[in-house]
C-alpha cells in the first residue's frame, strides 16, 4: 500500500519556481494568476521528481501556503531566487490591479489583454475555492478531511484525495493527474466547478475518458451556486457515498448519451 506519510514537498522552492515558469504563458502577469497556478506548479514539481515511481509523499504534508506564496512572490517581483527564476520587476495598475512584466517586455494591447483575462480566471477560481471545499467537505462528511496541495479525506474504512482545478487546466495537467491516480488506485479525484457549456467536458470525454477510467482518474463536477456535487468520470471507492452525488447516475448517463449521440461539436 503507498505510503503517504512521507514529506514529499522539495526542499527549497527552485523546482516549484521552474514549474510555475512553464505554466506563465505571457510576459505580464498578476499576483492572482500567480496564486491561481502556484497549485499547479507544486504538484508537477513533486510528480516531476525522477524517482517519483519509488516515491513515498504525502501532498497534505505541506507548509503554510501563504508562506511559499509570498517566498514565490518576492522571487519573481523583488529579489530572484536564483539566476534562473523569472523576475517581473516592473509594474503597472489597470483598475486596481497591479500587473507586473519582464524588465524587457514593452507592453502591448494585446499583451495587456491576455494578462487581464488571465487575472480574472485566476479570480474567479479563487473566489469559488472555499465554496468547492466546503462543498466537498459535506459530501465526505464523516470523514477527516487534512488540507494540503491535495486534500486527504481520511475515513474508517476508506482514504481519498482531492485536488481543485478547472476543466481547461486539467486538459493541460492530464499526465501529472494520470500518474498520481496510477499510484493511488481510484482513490484520487479532480473537482471541478461547472463550466456555461458542456463543450469541455464533452471534448474531455471523447478525447480522454478511457485513458482516465484505465488509470482510475475520477472527475466531480461541483455548483458553487446549488451547493452540490455530481461525477463526471467514476464513483468513489466508498460506495456509501454515491447517495451524496446530486444525481448518482449522471456518469452512466453522460457515458452513454455522449458514447452515442456526440457526432461533432460546434
Amino acid at each position: 500500500m503507498l505510503n503517504l506519510m512521507a514529506n514529499s514537498i522539495p526542499s527549497d522552492i527552485s523546482s516549484i519556481l521552474s514549474e510555475l515558469s512553464k505554466l506563465i504563458d505571457n510576459e505580464i502577469i498578476s499576483e492572482k494568476e500567480v496564486e491561481a497556478k502556484l497549485f499547479r506548479a507544486v504538484l508537477r514539481s513533486i510528480i516531476a521528481e525522477s524517482n517519483f515511481d519509488n516515491f513515498n509523499f504525502d501532498f497534505s504534508v505541506f507548509p503554510d501556503f501563504l508562506t511559499l506564496f509570498e517566498e514565490v512572490k518576492e522571487s519573481l517581483f523583488e529579489i530572484p531566487h536564483s539566476i534562473t527564476s523569472p523576475h517581473f520587476s516592473e509594474k503597472f495598475e489597470i483598475e486596481g490591479v497591479i500587473f507586473c512584466h519582464l524588465h524587457t517586455c514593452k507592453p502591448d494591447s494585446k499583451k495587456i489583454e491576455r494578462a487581464y483575462t488571465s487575472y480574472i480566471k485566476a479570480n474567479e477560481f479563487l473566489q469559488i475555492l472555499p465554496k468547492m471545499k466546503e462543498i466537498t467537505d459535506k459530501f465526505f462528511k464523516g470523514y477527516l478531511a487534512k488540507d494540503g496541495v491535495i486534500r486527504e479525506y481520511r475515513g474508517d474504512k476508506h482514504t481519498a484525495w482531492v485536488f481543485y482545478s478547472t476543466m481547461d487546466d486539467v486538459f493541460e495537467d492530464l499526465d501529472y493527474h494520470l500518474r498520481i491516480a496510477e499510484r493511488l488506485n481510484g482513490r484520487y479525484c479532480i473537482v471541478v466547478p461547472v463550466e456555461k457549456t458542456p463543450k469541455n467536458f464533452i471534448n474531455f470525454f471523447r478525447e480522454h475518458s478511457e485513458e482516465a477510467k484505465k488509470a482510475g482518474l475520477r472527475i466531480w463536477v461541483v455548483n458553487p451556486e446549488r451547493g452540490t456535487i455530481d461525477p463526471f468520470i467514476g464513483y468513489p471507492k466508498d460506495l456509501n457515498l454515491i447517495k451524496n452525488f446530486h444525481n448518482p447516475r449522471i456518469a452512466s448517463i453522460i457515458s452513454s448519451f455522449w458514447r452515442a449521440e456526440v457526432k461533432e461539436l460546434d
